[in-house]
């Protein structure tokens, strides 16, 4: 009897060994798939296992039998081959991805793909993962294609057929049951906000699952919708509340400033913050930044304001103080009727008495600004090819003596902002109307490095630093990539001097007193609408790398936010009893907030639910819900989740971040089917709303 169970078992495991003889190329593919994905993940996350696999399981079955059908072991091996090549690829491509953007890939990203192109300068490449994949390919190539030499073609039985058939349609249910059922466009994505575990998609799918997944997810989009009624009764529910300079600066101009990658670094002094940035003292910054080193003390500043966005996300949170979760803006709702920007709100209450206008020295259907620009209620986006028309024309009409602005993208460098300033000026800060003017800048957008087109402010900077300029060959080149950043930021600078130099010599001709300029009666917003994350400058600058607990890591947000007002500057000092006033507001902010705060001081009311922030001035603090990178972040606490913390420092209030952040996934959700259903584009929803806004602002 046992002598007969030996002889079983003995049979069944010679069975398995013939199995995985005969198909030992096909085992040596998924071992080979495997490592490579596993390195991927471990290289950008720390931990090589994936948490929900069967996305990736699932396609490995339906191609696997698929290919082992191929009545051919060479073929199947050079099949095999090519499928390695490919995910080796895919996988270097959007590791190249995260690199430079630090986003995780998404099916929407494909809107981007011509915008992409155009901001790739290098491609940094991680060479752990390009060795490992590299190598694995190499392996399974010569030891299959060797191993299958002159190997005669075979004939499989019709229950071999029927089981490699078996396998991939197993494979494909395993792919679409573990879509419905796991991944995150079609489980509660909310209830996800709040408790989900996933440290992020690649480590839970794998990169290979996620694509997959991405693809699957635009084959099958949610077509789920809110009621009307539960949208109408969330959105009107309640006012927000007036700070205490609500209304301060109420019939202002108002200029919004997007300065690309601005950080406090790049102007102002600070060992301790800043142990790794140029070692300038802070009358040598005063020197090099005398315009917003002004600009600094004579505003009232958010020294703890935080942004984790691109620029077209922070852009829109700016001008309109929310974003959806399940698309992109200005690629998929760009013929949204969009009442809750600023510049529709004047519209709405002043028409033609109030000028909308936005300018950008890149080109306009980069992110498909032309588009939504227009939907935010601006009547025009001037971009570099009509700066370049203009400055053209006036030349020959004589205005000018030179011409003002020179299209330097065609050398392959950045625009100046200084030329977009001069060459704009009339159109961006008119006297005899009321304006809002939103300015995203460029120069100091993207890799840095030489530039002929920086090379006064390159003297300027080495002049000033004499013998403590940067070895470029030093920590991977870091101080040469900070050097460029900050000539870069010199140029900024230039044209901060420009604005400013405008707004204090025209007359403000809608009032009766001969001696306002425009500057009296203007408010100024300047923001960084993200940290320095190319080449992890910042990352470098600040000295914060990782989840470290002994540091606060949301530093490595933290941007500049500043509102120059002299309205505004005189009723701080008033309620500081007219002496030594605070102009410094270090409560938690974020780029949800600057919207609120513009509103609040134009003393317009508005609902608060529409909106993700609050004001900077009252005393409430947001929670920054990063779309781009599907995070939240809070003072001291980042959180793939709500309740799944990547980093808590210890001061951190964390009750008071989980009850405010539950607050904003519901405005995300009622947001997200506001916008997918293009709620305000039937004339019922409009007309009330326009009604409920008048009444409050009456």
């Amino acid at each position: 009897m046992h002598n007969a169970e030996n002889k079983k078992q003995n049979k069944f495991f010679a069975a398995i060994w013939h199995w995985a003889k005969e198909n030992r190329y096909f085992l040596l593919f998924l071992l080979c798939s495997a490592l490579m994905e596993m390195a991927t993940i471990f290289f950008l996350e720390g931990n090589p296992f994936m948490t929900r696999p069967f996305l990736s399981w699932g396609l490995m079955a339906f191609l696997s039998g698929l290919v082992l059908l191929i009545p051919s072991r060479r073929v199947q091996v050079t099949v095999f081959s090519v499928l390695l090549v490919v995910q080796f690829a895919f996988q270097l491509v959007f590791l190249v991805i995260f690199d430079l953007t630090e986003q995780y890939f998404e099916y929407e990203m494909l809107n981007l793909k011509n915008d992409a192109f155009g901001t790739l300068e290098n491609i940094p490449i991680r060479f752990g993962v390009f060795f490992v994949g590299i190598t694995l390919c190499i392996l399974y190539v010569v030891v299959g294609l060797r191993g299958t030499k002159d190997r005669p073609k075979f004939r499989a039985d019709k229950r071999s057929v029927f089981i490699k058939l078996g396998a991939s349609a197993v494979g494909v249910a395993t792919i679409f049951t573990s879509f419905f059922c796991y991944y995150p466009r079609n489980v509660n994505r909310y209830e996800e906000m709040i408790n989900g575990t996933t440290k992020s998609s690649y480590s839970a799918y794998g990169v290979t699952g996620n694509l997959l997944g991405e693809f699957v997810g635009a084959m099958f989009p949610d077509k789920s919708a809110m009621a009307d009624e539960d949208i109408e009764k969330f959105i009107y529910a309640k006012v927000a509340d007036e700070s205490k300079y609500f209304g301060v600066s109420k019939g202002n101009n108002v200029i919004t400033v997007l300065a690309e990658t601005l950080e406090w670094f790049s102007f102002m002094a600070d060992e301790t913050k800043y142990p790794r940035a140029l070692k300038l003292t802070d009358a040598e910054m005063a020197q090099l930044f005398p315009t917003l080193t002004s600009f600094m003390n004579d505003s009232v500043k958010m020294t703890n304001f935080h942004s984790r966005e691109k620029t077209d996300i922070s852009e829109t949170l700016s001008i309109m103080g929310s974003y959806p979760t399940t698309a992109y803006i200005n690629y998929d709702y760009y013929d949204n009727t969009m009442p809750l920007t600023i510049s529709n709100i004047l519209q709405s209450m002043e028409g033609d008495n109030v000028q909308c206008r936005s300018f950008h020295n890149g080109f306009k259907t980069f992110y498909n600004r032309d588009d939504v620009h227009r939907a935010f209620g601006f009547e025009s986006l001037t971009d570099m090819y009509d700066m370049a028309r203009k400055a053209q024309d006036d030349y020959n009409k004589g205005l000018t003596d030179k011409i003002a602005f020179t299209n330097h993208m065609k050398r392959g460098e950045r625009n100046l902002d200084s030329e977009m300033v001069e060459v704009c000026k009339n159109e961006m800060f008119p006297t005899d109307k009321r304006f809002y003017t939103y300015i995203t800048t460029i120069t100091m957008h993207g890799i840095y490095y030489d530039r002929n087109n920086l090379d006064v402010w390159d003297q300027q900077l080495r002049a000033v630093l004499g013998d403590r300029m940067p070895n470029p060959d030093d920590e991977d080149m870091k101080d040469d990539i900070l050097y460029h950043y900050m000539t870069a930021a010199m140029e900024f600078e230039a044209a901060m001097t420009k604005m400013m130099t405008e707004l204090a010599s025209r007359p403000d001709e809608r009032t009766a007193d001969p001696n306002d300029s425009l500057l009296d009666n203007t408010t100024i917003v300047v923001f960084g609408d993200h940290n320095a994350y190319y080449h992890s400058l910042s990352k470098y600058v600040k000295d914060i790398y990782d989840y470290e607990t002994d540091k606060r890591y949301t530093d490595l947000y933290n941007v500049p936010f500043m509102v120059y007002d002299k309205k505004l500057t005189a009723e701080v000092a008033k309620a500081e009893n007219g002496g030594g006033a605070d102009m410094t507001i270090e409560k938690f902010t974020c780029t949800a907030d600057i919207c609120s705060t513009i509103l609040d001081l134009l003393g317009i009311h508005y609902y608060e639910n529409l909106y993700y922030g609050t004001s900077a001035f009252n005393a409430k603090e947001s929670v920054l819900y990063s779309r781009a990178y599907d995070t939240f972040i809070a003072s001291g606490i980042v959180g793939r989740s709500v309740n799944n913390l990547l980093y808590q420092h210890p001061d951190a209030d964390l009750a008071t971040y989980k009850a405010t952040a539950v607050e904003l996934v519901e405005k995300i959700k009622h947001c997200d089917y506001i916008y997918k259903q293009n709620y305000f584009g039937y004339a019922k929803n409009m007309q009330l709303y326009l009604q409920k806004m008048a009444a409050i602002n009456a």
